[in-house]
């Protein structure tokens, strides 16, 4: 039987996760090791400044008072008696949609199995609203659709590789394989004043546009399909290196 590790970034108490742990345990090995609440937005962040700890919650079920990738990296070394097939990010109870990617603690602790020469998947659910704290996610849809293409990746030899998933609210079952396509932030600083007189800001989403034609994530969840984007580390613009080539010195 193949081993699982799940992890995300909304915290180990999170429905998607407890229902994504549930339906996978019938077909795999299935272990937990995720945040003690939720740490969205730390895209690939380590707590190097203090001492983690670990809570058993129950049998192959740990919380981890870190971040996604602290999580990742404890439960590689410290708790899963072997190495896992596969890591699973999610599910996420928000979209992890093109520029989303360099922030998201959910991609960010794919990227970390990525790091060990494990493959990993990053799901993520979007609402039937824009707004997160009124909308709904279809968690039922997520977990089967999580387990279809997981059965059908891990029939793959790829290791050095990230399958960035998102999955509508209102879906027609059909998966595509996309590239990221665009999506701007223009963050939203709200400045307060606190009751000694200090102002302080809190940094909100703004209104982010999202651009992308076909076969590109965006262009996908947009029409009812389930997007599926393999990412690689390498960030390398080939482009620019040839253009610069020559104007410094090389060893």
């Amino acid at each position: 039987m193949k081993t699982i590790l799940l992890t995300n970034d909304d915290g180990y108490f999170s429905a998607g996760i407890q229902s994504l742990k549930e339906y996978l345990s019938e077909d795999y090995n299935v272990y937990i090791a995720a945040p003690d609440k939720e740490r969205s937005a730390v895209s690939m962040a380590l707590t190097i400044n203090r001492p983690l700890r670990i809570q058993k919650i129950r049998e192959k079920e740990y919380a981890v008072d870190g971040t996604p990738v602290d999580c990742v990296n404890v439960a590689l070394q410290k708790i899963l008696p072997r190495r896992p097939d596969m890591v699973v990010s999610g599910l996420n109870l928000g979209e992890n949609l093109s520029e989303d990617i360099f922030f998201s603690g959910t991609v960010g602790a794919a990227f970390s199995a990525y790091l060990y020469d494990i493959p990993a998947l990053a799901v993520s659910l979007i609402s039937d609203k824009l707004s997160l704290s009124n909308g709904k996610f279809n968690i039922e849809d997520g977990v089967k659709i999580t387990g279809r293409i997981l059965r059908q990746l891990l029939e793959l030899p790829e290791i050095r590789v990230v399958y960035n998933v998102n999955i509508p609210y209102q879906c027609n079952g059909k998966i595509v394989v996309t590239a990221p396509g665009n999506k701007r932030y223009k963050p939203e600083i709200i400045e307060k004043t606190d009751p000694r007189g200090q102002n302080y800001y809190w940094i909100g989403t703004g209104n982010p546009i999202s651009r992308g034609g076909k076969n590109t994530d965006v262009w996908a969840v947009k029409n009812g399909f389930v997007s599926i984007s393999p990412l690689k580390y390498d960030l390398t613009n080939l482009k620019i290196m040839k253009k610069i080539a020559g104007r410094f010195d090389e060893i």
